[in-house]
């Protein structure tokens, strides 16, 4: 796989491949069923090396669900959703969960001003359901194991989000390449997987969940977009905005 990019952007974090519907792949990690499993640091984890595979059982996290794409994952797994984003669930909370956990829920992560605006939200989200029976991650230099990747998800620093947000434009001077929808930590992967069908597909922007950003990310965004548009990246980079005088400046802090 073609790493001249990743090189001249001093990439921290590997370039993580997600594949919908992959059965062939050797995982090195599938998580359990039986445990509460976040997204982000399986993500994470791809990005520092290890092929991830999960199913829809594996991925117990309602949010996680919908976000790589196993369909509504709010009706099955926490309808009350957008009660739990808004203003929180008060003395409604159910019983037998941790008190950490309770405390969370009653006061709610206050994304939205009441339930109402919440709901509204939830019931915009554009379910899909490209990942059954399974999806793949995997690190860039792993990519030649498995296939073509359907969409490339991208762990970067400010700089880095610049010169990419810049670069989406160097071939087809659109002003709009790129789109910062509010979701999970995740869920730029169903909103990049929007793209996949479009005819002039848009890069995702993400990590804007503040409940999941971690310290590892503290100085990092996140950036999924469609195939093509990742290969397309890489022409002409000996004209790009990586060869001159002010990415060289910027080049210095990396």
């Amino acid at each position: 796989m073609n790493t001249q990019l990743v090189n001249m952007l001093h990439l921290t974090w590997e370039p993580v491949g997600v594949f919908f519907g992959n059965t062939t792949a050797a995982c090195e990690f599938t998580p359990s069923p039986n445990k509460r499993n976040c997204v982000l640091p399986l993500l994470m984890s791809a990005s520092r090396g290890k092929i991830i595979g999960m199913d829809e059982a594996g991925c117990t996290c309602p949010g996680g669900a919908v976000g790589v794409c196993f369909g509504d994952g709010y009706t099955r797994g926490n309808p009350n959703i957008h009660r739990l984003l808004s203003q929180g669930m008060g003395a409604h909370v159910p019983e037998g969960i941790p008190e950490k956990t309770k405390e969370m829920m009653r006061e709610g992560e206050r994304f939205f001003c009441d339930e109402e605006v919440g709901l509204r939200w939830k019931e915009s989200t554009p379910f899909l359901d490209r990942a059954y029976p399974r999806i793949v991650f995997a690190p860039l230099h792993r990519w030649d194991e498995i296939g073509t990747p359907d969409l490339v998800y991208l762990f970067a620093n400010p700089d880095q989000i610049s010169v990419l947000v810049t670069m989406l434009g160097f071939h087809n001077g659109k002003r709009i390449n790129t789109l910062a929808p509010f979701g999970a930590a995740c869920q730029s992967i169903l909103y990049a997987a929007g793209q996949l069908d479009q005819e002039e597909p848009c890069a995702i922007m993400g990590l804007f969940d503040i409940s999941q950003r971690r310290a590892a990310l503290k100085d990092c965004l996140s950036l999924t977009l469609p195939y093509p548009l990742w290969e397309n990246l890489h022409k002409d980079l000996d004209k790009s905005c990586l060869t001159t005088h002010s990415w060289r400046k910027i080049e210095k802090r990396l």
